[in-house]
């Protein structure tokens, strides 16, 4: 009862989001009580880790507890629309065979209601679910295009819909169900074949995405951060004459920098800047790579964790490397 209570405070348009992407990741919970539930545990969270912050950090409590708040209510939508684009990949990959063994049933003489029953398999996942749910409402008195269409509102997938749709116009126009199915399930496998043979030409830009932020980027910026560091350590301690200093400072601002013992660029300044930089480099680098490998940005989640993990390990790895073999020999 205090999930539905909790609900509440959600706007309808999110809680009406949230009923969609539960209904697609075949998840049988209440709108209601699921998104309670989500809120409660953000918040609870939040809480816990805003007093951990401030007990350990000093940090504002109230800002660290609004921003995990949104982090974890984030990350838990992201995973149920997660659950939803898995469910519809699913569907994809076994789509022409169930299209066929309709087919099939078809041309044995069932009717169209019985042979959706008869073709829902188990192995056919939430397509089974909604192949018997379609034979039911055809059966009660609906009409076939439509019973056909509303499968498409449970699984979210755009080669799904397209599919039952091109079977409804179908079914409109007086086509032979049987024949136009047998015609869309092999379209549908030269679809897959193709998309299989265009991953396995694009997986070559995907390494070379793939390395350059994760092993690329951070050993490159581990050698430049510790020059410069040992480059800021010697101006500092060294003085240039004020003439010579306004004179670099005229031609580059940059070389000004360098003759200037006072200079706010630090070795501590370079390596946060190099760790925001690396941060967002593994950002865009995993969209780049969703969008390659699924059409989808969202696709590109998988590969953030590993790539930031590896970059930042990476950079401190080089950093400690190089100091240790030339650190003595400069400073």
């Amino acid at each position: 009862m205090i999930y539905e209570r909790i609900s509440l405070l959600v706007p309808k348009k999110i809680k009406t989001w949230i009923d969609t992407q539960l209904g697609y990741s075949n998840i049988d919970i209440p709108t209601e009580r699921f998104t309670g539930f989500i809120v409660g545990i953000s918040f609870a969270a939040s809480i816990l880790a805003s007093a951990l912050a401030f007990i350990l950090l000093k940090t504002n409590p109230l800002l660290v507890l609004v921003l995990v708040f949104f982090i974890i209510l984030g990350a838990i939508l992201f995973l149920l629309t997660n659950s939803a684009d898995a469910e519809g990949k699913i569907v994809e990959h076994i789509l022409p065979d169930a299209l066929e063994l309709i087919a099939t049933n078809i041309k044995s003489g069932l009717t169209t209601e019985r042979a959706l029953l008869v073709s829902a398999r188990p192995e056919f996942g939430a397509l089974s679910k909604e192949l018997k749910y379609a034979s039911k409402s055809i059966l009660s008195g609906e009409r076939i295009e439509d019973a056909l269409l509303a499968i498409s509102k449970k699984i979210k997938s755009n080669v799904l819909d397209r599919t039952l749709w091109l079977i409804a116009e179908g079914i409109r126009n007086g086509g032979q169900i049987a024949n136009l199915l047998v015609q869309l399930s092999n379209d549908l496998r030269e679809e897959n074949a193709l998309k299989s043979e265009v991953g396995a030409n694009i997986s070559m830009y995907v390494m070379l995405i793939f390395f350059s932020a994760a092993f690329g980027a951070p050993i490159l910026f581990g050698i430049s951060s510790f020059i410069v560091g040992i480059l800021s350590e010697q101006t500092a301690h060294s003085s240039m004459p004020t003439n010579l200093t306004q004179e670099l400072s005229a031609k580059s601002p940059a070389l000004g920098l360098l003759g200037n013992s006072q200079s706010s660029i630090t070795e501590a300044f370079i390596v946060y800047f190099v760790e925001v930089t690396l941060f967002l480099t593994c950002i865009f680098a995993s969209i780049i790579l969703g969008i390659i490998n699924t059409g989808n940005e969202k696709g590109g989640v998988k590969y953030f964790i590993p790539i930031l993990v590896i970059s930042f390990a990476l950079f401190f790895l080089t950093r400690i490397i190089i100091a240790s073999m030339f650190g003595g020999m400069i400073r």
